[in-house]
Formats: C-alpha cells, structure tokens, sequence
C-alpha cells in the first residue's frame, strides 16, 4: 500500500472532508501550464494527450532527470471534486467530449454517440471503474498476427507494473472473489480493489447463473476471463476513492520533477516533420480559448501520440500520414501512404434490456432508490464521508457483477455461428474504401478470432447488473470493424465517425444468442424468489426475427470502449505502428494508446491500455538507450 501514501497532503485533506473543491493553488504547485509562453522550445520527447496512456509513458520516462518531456493536453487537470473522487456520484460532464456517429444502416440507420473524454488522466477520470483484463487468448491473437512479445505472458509483468491489488474486505467472504496475489500487482501505482459494500440482491445473481450452468469464476484475471465473477475497481483501498491515470501516474510527482511539463487546455493540429528524411521534429498546437495563434514546440528524440483511439488518427491524417487518397483530395501533403490509418475501428455493441421485480419480496435498498429517494441519497454520502462504506463506494450506474460467457456458453449453436462467419465475404463487411491491405489484415484477423469463439475460455459475451431494473448486453469481440476519416483539412473539425456495427453478418447472430440467453438468466429459478420478470424488449418479442428487429432498435455501438485505429499490425496487413509501436515508413514518430490494438479484447479496456503504456515507456527507453 505504498504508493497511494504518496498522495499529497491536500488529497488527504480533501478526502476526510464532506465536500472540498481545491482552488488554483493546487494547480500553480505542479508543472503544469495553461499558456505556451512558460514552455521551452525543445523537449526530448512531447506526448500528444496526457490521458490514461501519455501520463503513464511521461510518468516512466521522467523517472530519468535528463529526460525532458512535455505532455499536451486538450482538456483541465480536474479539480479533485467530489463528483471526481467518490465512485457513487455522476462524474462531470464538463470533462466529457463528445461527438455523433454516421448513420448506422446495422441500427435503422441512427446515428450513435461517441464518447470520450477531455481531461488530464482520460477516460480514467470519468468512467465506470471496472478495472478487468482479457483472457490470455485474447493478448496471444496480437501475438499470432505478427506482433513477438505481445502476448498474455509478455503482457502480464506489465498489467502487474501498474496494478496496486487489495484483497477483499472480510465481509465479502460470500462473494466468489479469490484473494490469491499471484496474476496481480501489488506495489503499482493504480489501485485495484473492492468497493465496501453490495447490494443484498447480488447473491441471487451467482446463484442465477450456477443454476443454468454457468459457473462462478474467483479468479477472472489469470488468463481465464470466462463466467460469473466479481470484478475489481480502479479505486484506491484505503479511502475507498477512484484512483484516475492523475491519480495514479501525474499527482504524485506533481512539483517534483522540473523535466516534466504538462500544458492543458491546448489542441495539437498536426506533427511537423522534416520532409527530406521523414522524421518527426514537433507538433503545432492551438490554444481553446478562441485564440487562433499557431504555435510549435520540438521533439529531440520522438513525437508520441497518445490521443486515443477517436483521435490519434485525426492527428496523423492531418500530419499527412494516412491514405493517399483521403489526404491527397483533401490538399494534405503526403509524408507517408499509410492505408491502415483510420481503419479498423472497433467498440463493442451493447442494449440495455429491463427487467422488473415483486418489490415487496425484494431485499432492500435498491439502487434504483438513487432516482427516487434524496433523502437516502443523502445519507448514503454522509456514510461514505464518516466511513467509506456504503452504496456510494459502488460506481454510479455501474458495478462489479458480470458473466462474461463464451460463445460456447452462449449457445447450443456455436459451430454453426462460427461455420457462417467461415463463408463471409469479408469485402463486403469492409467500410468503404478500404485498400487491399485491409482486407488482408481483416482476413488475418478474423483467422485469428474464430478460434476463441470456439474456446470454453475466452468471452464473447458480457452481461453486467448491478441489482436495478437495466440489463446491459455487450457484444465484447464484435467482428464488424469501422473508420474514423478526416473531411476536412482544418483541425478544428471534427472526422467522420463509422462504427460499421454489425456490418459483419455473424454479429447480429451473436447479439440474438445474447438476448436469448439474458431470458434464460432472467426466468432462472432463484429470481422467483424476488419476482423478476423481463419488461424490456419484452416478452411478447419471440422468434429470431422479431428478437433481431428489436437488438437494431435498443443496441448503441459504444461501450465507450474504442480502440484499433492505429493498428499494431504488419504492413502487409493494413498496420500503422510495428510491434515496437514506431509508426510505418517515418523516423521518431509512435503511437502508445487504445488505437493501437489490432483486436479489441474480451474486457473493459482500461487495464490493458495501462499494460500497453507502460511496456511502450519500456520500448521507447529501450531506443534512447541505442542511440
């Protein structure tokens, strides 16, 4: 439990206190900048986005006081609010930046939110805090198409670098939760652990599942992320708070080290490079106060993107490093023709099914209470401040209660799924555009895929419930992949967001077998005992049809989960960063966030993007060492 004790002395204020929001002197103790003229002209590296990825990779590199760094960031550091801090309460909205798909012809042709956020530390700050990893197939797929090292056992040190595990509380005893320390970390700088309290109704949800064959699971984060189990959150133990990549990886060396640099509120436009040897020298950057002054800073040793996935692209079309085609139409100069760039977007598919209860048998509280009940929502707040126990230890509108099953579990007819997406015509899936490369790295992918959709141990599937009356059904390896694209060469607009969703037949199959497997939960034998009944499709909607009519009406794209549009792939293969993250055909240029991943894992993403940061800080120390 070392490292959260480095927290400063104002955080620990701040958590003994019912509410406290920190004034700008905070902000002025760290290095950290709101205008460019406080900067040098050169640093060693500059990180493009101090999310969850760039603030673990500046973190690692300043470790060395010779190194300089500058992190720039679109949105604030966060104030350390409450609505930051305490997982139970709605996080800012303000730190949300958010943008609107195409139209989906998969789902009636409705356009989809796109979510991301714009704040120091990332999605870390202001998403639901289930803190999973994949099962080892899921790691070993990256390996098998071409990427040495990027395995479940080359990734595991790393997951374990970050990870600061507490075991559970005592009075978790009756929940599956294993406290072996084994897969885990335990001396990183991410808490990982278990929220103080649960709703009573939970032990039905184990209970559910054993009796229609599906088994609990202590362990999920072994290399076997498969059945029911009780997930940890990235909340710090002892305090019972949400533990952000600010938390984690920028507050405790905030003021600390004179060669880390972090400017907020600033936009990157584009990397600049020296066109004779293509090797990235900069980034221009604009300021979002109105102010349309370009500005620019170098980079001695690299350019690193670290934007995320909806992003990262943005900025290399802009820079000239994409398809020649999109960048030429649109009068970018071309530095390097890289198709990939863009492509191969992927998020997982999810609806939300209702369920209701005889509430007169159903154990209190609910937490549908948080909606109808101030006064309990009240107390439950004054409980966290005088405790740190309570519901408000749980995340808002979220959990830890899952069943991540596999397509075997899923289905009786698992072969015959696998069997059709055998026979697909992969180029029909494709988004529009799409360069040959593509497809030879869709076709690799796939080949890739299938044999986990034919394993006991690997997901495809995930259904989180907290105990209230919503159902989430996720889709977690969608093979549908989709685009984001520039159309336009100013900066300031926003790409063109296609999720592509269930543009690839066998998804749509898969959702089906996800909904008919939900009923199958819902009218287990345990919920009698509190009356669950489904109310939302509802169960007037029977037959594959009217079960598939209703999946494209409630389904969004999003998990808030994208990834892959920078893809770690070979070239050959559509790839825009090989196995050592450097992006293809052009110098002191890497990309080290979400985009990166070929193939989206069968888990909530934030972990695993913290694995890649910190074995990418490796990689890039590993090249200033050669020289």
């Amino acid at each position: 439990m070392a490292f959260p004790i480095q927290l400063s002395t104002a955080l620990v204020f701040l958590l003994l206190q019912p509410v406290f929001i920190f004034s700008q002197p905070l902000v002025n103790r760290a290095t950290v900048f709101d205008s460019a003229s406080h900067l040098r002209q050169k640093y060693d590296y500059v990180i493009v986005g101090g999310g969850t990825a760039g603030l673990t990779v500046a973190n690692r590199l300043t470790e060395d006081d010779s190194v300089s760094v500058l992190v720039i960031e679109y949105g604030p550091l966060d104030s350390l609010q409450p609505e930051v801090l305490v997982p139970g309460l709605p996080t800012p909205k303000a730190y949300q930046r958010n943008y609107v798909s195409v139209p989906q012809p998969g789902l009636l042709n409705k356009s989809q939110p796109v979510y991301s956020a714009a704040v120091v530390g990332g999605g870390t700050v202001i998403n639901g805090l289930f803190f999973n990893r994949g099962s080892a197939a899921d790691y070993d797929g990256w390996e098998t198409l071409g990427n040495p090292s990027w395995g479940f056992k080359s990734l595991l040190p790393y997951f374990q670098k970050s990870e600061n595990f507490t075991p559970p509380p005592p009075k978790l005893a009756e929940y599956p939760i294993s406290s072996d320390l084994e897969p885990h970390g335990t001396t990183g700088p991410v808490g990982s652990s278990f929220p103080q309290y649960q709703y009573p109704i939970l032990k039905l949800f184990y209970k559910a599942w054993n009796s229609i064959g599906v088994p609990s699971n202590p362990q999920p984060n072994g290399g076997r992320a498969v059945d029911a189990f009780y997930s940890t959150l990235s909340i710090t133990a002892w305090n019972q708070s949400r533990c952000s990549a600010a938390t984690a990886y920028y507050r405790p060396i905030e003021g600390k080290r004179p060669n880390y640099h972090l400017l907020t509120l600033h936009s990157v436009t584009k990397v600049v490079f020296d066109k004779k040897n293509k090797r990235a020298t900069g980034v221009q950057f604009l300021p979002r106060n109105g102010t349309q002054s370009l500005q620019s800073v170098r980079a001695k040793q690299e350019v690193i993107i670290a934007a995320g996935a909806p992003r990262s692209p943005q900025i290399l079309q802009l820079s000239g490093i994409g398809p020649r085609k999109l960048l030429s139409g649109l009068g970018i100069d071309v530095v390097e023709d890289l198709p990939g760039v863009g492509y191969n977007f992927q998020d997982q598919p999810s609806m939300f099914a209702g369920v209701t209860y005889d509430y007169s048998k159903y154990p209190a509280p609910s937490p549908g209470l948080y909606f109808s009940n101030q006064t309990w929502v009240d107390l439950q707040l004054k409980i966290y401040y005088e405790n740190r126990t309570g519901p408000d230890t749980q995340a808002y509108l979220s959990g830890t209660t899952v069943a991540f099953l596999s397509l075997r579990r899923l289905t009786n007819e698992y072969q015959k799924i696998i069997a059709s997406a055998e026979k697909t015509d992969l180029a029909k899936a494709l988004p529009a555009g799409a360069d040959k490369t593509l497809l030879k790295g869709y076709s690799a992918q796939q080949a890739a895929i299938l044999p986990d959709y034919n394993s006991p141990d690997t997901a495809v599937h995930e259904l989180a419930f907290q105990g209230g009356e919503v159902v989430a059904l996720v889709l977690l390896k969608p093979l549908s992949r989709g685009s984001i694209l520039i159309n336009s060469s100013d900066p300031l607009a926003d790409p063109v967001f296609d999720y592509g969703t269930f543009q690839h037949p066998v998804d749509i199959q898969v959702a089906i077998a996800m909904y008919k497997k939900f009923r199958e939960f819902v009218t287990a034998e345990p919920w009698k005992a509190v009356g669950m009944k489904e109310t939302t499709p509802g169960p007037s909607v029977e037959g594959d049809a009217a079960i598939e009519a209703a999946i494209r009406n409630i389904t969004q794209s999003t998990w808030s989960h994208p990834v892959g549009t920078c893809s770690m792939l070979p070239r050959k293969y559509g790839g825009v960063v090989d196995s050592k993250l450097r992006v293809y055909g052009v110098k002191n240029l890497s990309v080290i966030d979400a985009s990166v991943m070929p193939t989206i894992p069968a888990s909530h993403t934030s972990s695993t993007v913290y694995a890649v940061a910190e074995k990418a800080a490796d990689l890039i120390k590993a090249r200033r060492r050669k020289g």
